[in-house]
């Protein structure tokens, strides 16, 4: 089974405050102010196009500038089943620094995959760089008895950094 996985267009991230360089996000990706201890999460959807039970195990791939913003975790769950009339639902949960369980995803049912990145060395940013992270999650998952691996890429999703400031109004272990 090549590639059972197709993401979604819908994307959840925070936590997000103009007080920390933060930008606005649209459908190229998000502008987050990088400061030394900041936690900050990214949650897509996956959708399960096969006709078959699909055992999502995790998260991970590739990481531009792990010495500056590095994904610590990746957590997957089973989304809930769409309501009726269309309600947003909420589906990013408090960051955390381990990796969740493998997750069953059945047939045409969609995931949810939060990764969870830790910013560190902000100060080697030079104050007009931005350095793009993000562009995919390499998803394993395993099918009929194989393990196997798919690359998903969400341009909404991508984190494009910058230099914040050097001391946020909030002091950064009071949020997210």
């Amino acid at each position: 089974m090549k590639a059972p996985f197709a993401a979604g267009d819908g994307i959840s991230s925070g936590p997000i405050s103009g007080l920390w360089g933060d930008g606005g996000s649209g459908p190229m990706g998000m502008h987050v102010g990088c400061i030394d201890g900041r936690r900050f999460a990214v949650l897509i959807t996956v959708h399960n196009r096969t006709k078959h039970a699909i055992t999502l195990l995790g998260g991970g791939g590739a990481q531009r500038s792990p010495g500056v913003i590095k994904r610590v975790s990746v957590q997957v769950r089973l989304a809930p089943p769409p309501p009726d009339g269309g309600q947003f639902q909420r589906g990013l949960r408090s960051w955390i620094g381990r990796n969740s369980s493998s997750v069953a995803i059945p047939a045409r049912r969609e995931a949810w995959v939060q990764s969870n990145f830790l910013m560190q060395n902000c100060g080697s940013l030079r104050g007009d760089e931005a350095l793009t992270v993000n562009r995919s999650i390499t998803l394993t998952y395993s099918a009929a008895g194989r393990r196997a691996a798919q690359a998903v890429s969400v341009a909404a999703a991508r984190i494009i950094l910058t230099r914040g400031p050097v001391h946020p109004s909030v002091p950064i272990n009071q949020v997210g």
